[in-house]
């Protein structure tokens, strides 16, 4: 990597970086709070996360098929284009967001008892999902209307409605659990209320925006329909990584209720530990905008050549970011299940999972980068090969397999599914290579 790429790495994700900090630091806090309930608190609070885990898969891809063509288009400057396909976008993102919100709130109880059996976690859970569920439509849409602004570099924007969202919810978490500022106590439904109002402020503060006269993107504004050749086009890059994150998003729906079967009481574990696995490695998990100015704009322009580069350097980045910080996470191991209010035995299985996942961090960041790398490319089918057809034969079929033919105790089940990103890595390496991600869509 030379001296250069990295500058403009940090310019280019530093506000999304932030963002995601934020809400990295806030879930933890979060959890934390609930932690002061009760160690079962986190764990009905995990299973009930379970809903927002399926739909962010969901929302992912359906935004994420829009947002390939948004960075290709505005990097080819066909604006009025981007226009009309962030309108349908977020039309999308809407109705699905609702009708999925709905369902989670109806069938609450049904869907907590999938999990755990243990009455006073399924108690937390329904509580708590009941109110977090109606939080999940808002998210789908501000996670294209910000992912918009994050594709074409202006991550700023990402970073400041991120940190509204985050500050409002953090403040409200602890205002309403523990009944501060003229607030009554809400226990676990004051956590999910706030979480919900959180979404709601930053989706106010996105619209917002739009509706300014020197807005980038004018969401509200009439304006041509999109050509049905284009819509087509569109539709046929996204179905791919929709079908993509539904199959993933059930590999891992599928991953918790084995590890819930083998063992309820390290569920809140499993929770501490990938809550702080994104908050050391934010600066990997944070590279979309880099990748869309890198990569996405080479690529529309018909630079192949500057794309091929931006890849590599990017790969190189991710290397560094999880030696460094990998190293930080295993020296903090033993501190972190404290912080969470978990003792015990339970606090040493989290310690010994915190440093597992540190280890595998490499292949899981690999992961998450050759994901957003094929994704701007458009190579959308390939996605699902790598990612969501692969978890569903190989991290789920072992969870399987650990849990119920050979079963494991709970660390050593956990450290064998996450290993299988090491094969996970192998495979996008060599399509990597061949090049299939290099593709001209605008």
């Amino acid at each position: 990597m030379s001296k250069n790429f990295i500058k403009t790495y940090f310019r280019l994700t530093l506000p999304a970086i932030i963002a995601q900090l934020v809400v990295y630091v806030v879930d933890n806090l979060n959890v934390a709070i609930l932690g002061t309930l009760s160690e079962k608190a986190i764990s009905g609070y995990t299973i009930a996360n379970q809903s927002y885990d399926i739909y962010l898969m969901l929302a992912m891809g359906l935004s994420g098929g829009f947002h390939v063509y948004i960075s290709q288009l505005y990097g080819n400057n066909e604006k009025e284009k981007c226009n009309r396909v962030l309108k349908l976008g977020i039309t999308i993102c809407t109705v699905v967001g609702f009708l999925y919100s709905l369902s989670m709130f109806a069938f609450s109880e049904s869907f907590i008892r999938i999990f755990i059996q243990d009455a006073e976690r399924v108690a937390y859970g329904v509580r708590y999902l009941r109110i977090y569920a109606f939080s999940l439509m808002f998210y789908g849409m501000n996670l294209m209307l910000s992912g918009t602004y994050t594709i074409i570099g202006h991550a700023v924007i990402s970073m400041y409605s991120g940190m509204i969202n985050c500050l409002v919810s953090l403040f409200f978490s602890y205002a309403l659990v523990f009944g501060k500022f003229g607030f009554k106590p809400m226990n676990v439904e004051g956590a999910a209320l706030a979480i919900l109002i959180g979404r709601f402020a930053e989706f106010i503060f996105l619209t917002g925006l739009m509706l300014r006269k020197s807005s980038t993107f004018k969401l509200f504004t009439r304006g041509v329909k999109l050509e049905k050749d284009v819509l087509l086009r569109v539709l046929k890059t996204a179905a791919p990584l929709v079908v993509n994150e539904t199959c993933y998003a059930f590999a891992f729906f599928m991953i918790v209720r084995n590890l819930s079967h083998l063992d309820e009481q390290y569920i809140a574990c499993y929770t501490v530990t990938n809550n702080c696995n994104k908050l050391f490695f934010v600066a990997s998990y944070g590279l979309s905008p880099a990748v869309g100015r890198l990569i996405g704009r080479n690529l529309g322009r018909g630079k192949f050549e500057e794309a091929r580069r931006g890849g590599n350097d990017i790969l190189w980045m991710n290397f560094w970011i999880h030696l460094v910080f990998g190293i930080v996470m295993i020296a903090l191991s033993g501190w972190i299940p404290g912080f969470f209010s978990l003792e015990n035995n339970v606090a040493a299985v989290c310690t010994k999972m915190l440093i597992a996942k540190a280890l595998l961090g490499f292949f899981s960041g690999y992961s998450n980068a050759f994901y957003n790398i094929f994704r701007i490319g458009g190579s959308t089918r390939y996605i699902f090969f790598f990612d969501g057809l692969f978890s569903l034969v190989f991290p789920m079929g072992i969870s399987f397999v650990v849990c119920f033919i050979y079963p494991l105790p709970f660390l050593w089940a956990f450290v064998c599914i996450d290993a299988m990103n090491i094969l996970k890595t192998a495979i996008c390496f060599h399509l990597y290579n061949k090049e299939v991600w290099i593709n001209q869509l605008a």
